[in-house]
C-alpha cells in the first residue's frame, strides 16, 4: 500500500520481473521499459496492451522527450511508475550499472524512490532461455528514498545512491563483481 505515488525500481534478472514485480506494487503502476520490448514476440503486445510504457533510449532526445512526457502524465494522473535501471536483464542475476532515467524521472516528479530487490529469478528462466523452473523466488520493499532535495548537478552521486542501496541488499551471488 502506498500513502501517495512513488517510482519503484528493481533489479532486472528474468523476464518473469515484469509479473512479479509489478503484480505487488499499488494499483495504478505503470510499467516503463526500453521500446526493444515491443518486439518480442507475444510479451511486447501484452506489455502494450496492459497500458505500461516504453521509451526510446536508441536517441537521446527522443529519450529525454519521452522521459518529459511520462514525467508530466505521473504528475496528472497520480500514477505510481515501474523501472528497471539497470536498462537490461542480467544474464548471471548479477546488478549491472544503472543508467540515468530513473533519476531525471524523480527529478522532473518530485516523487520518491523505493528499491525493490528480487532474489533468485535468474534462475526460474535464465537469459536466452523460454523454460520455466521452479525456485523460491523473494522480493523485498526497501525503505522510499526521499528525492525531494536531490539536483541536476548531482546525478550521477543519485544514481550511484540508489545502486549502493542494491547492492547491499543483494545476496553475495547477485551483487556485481569487484573489478
Amino acid at each position: 500500500r502506498a500513502e501517495r505515488p512513488a517510482i519503484y525500481i528493481g533489479n532486472h534478472t528474468s523476464m518473469l520481473d515484469a509479473f512479479t514485480s509489478i503484480w505487488l506494487c499499488p494499483v495504478g503502476t505503470a510499467g516503463v521499459a526500453k521500446k526493444e520490448v515491443l518486439y518480442y514476440p507475444f510479451y511486447g503486445q501484452i506489455w502494450a496492451l496492459s497500458g505500461h510504457l516504453s521509451i526510446d533510449r536508441g536517441n537521446l532526445d527522443k529519450a529525454k522527450h519521452s522521459l518529459a512526457r511520462l514525467a508530466d502524465l505521473v504528475r496528472r494522473a497520480h500514477l505510481h511508475i515501474w523501472m528497471w535501471p539497470e536498462g537490461t536483464r542480467s544474464r548471471d542475476g548479477r546488478l549491472l550499472p544503472f543508467k540515468k532515467g530513473v533519476v531525471h524521472l524523480a527529478l522532473q516528479t518530485g516523487l520518491p524512490i523505493v528499491p525493490v530487490i528480487t532474489e533468485g529469478a535468474h534462475r526460474a528462466i535464465p537469459k536466452s532461455s523460454l523454460r520455466v523452473r521452479r525456485v523460491p523466488i523473494r522480493i523485498r520493499f526497501l525503505p522510499a528514498i526521499d528525492t525531494s532535495v536531490w539536483s541536476m548537478e548531482r546525478v550521477d552521486e543519485h544514481v550511484r545512491q540508489l545502486h549502493e542501496a542494491f547492492v547491499a541488499a543483494l545476496p553475495e551471488d547477485q551483487r556485481p563483481l569487484t573489478a
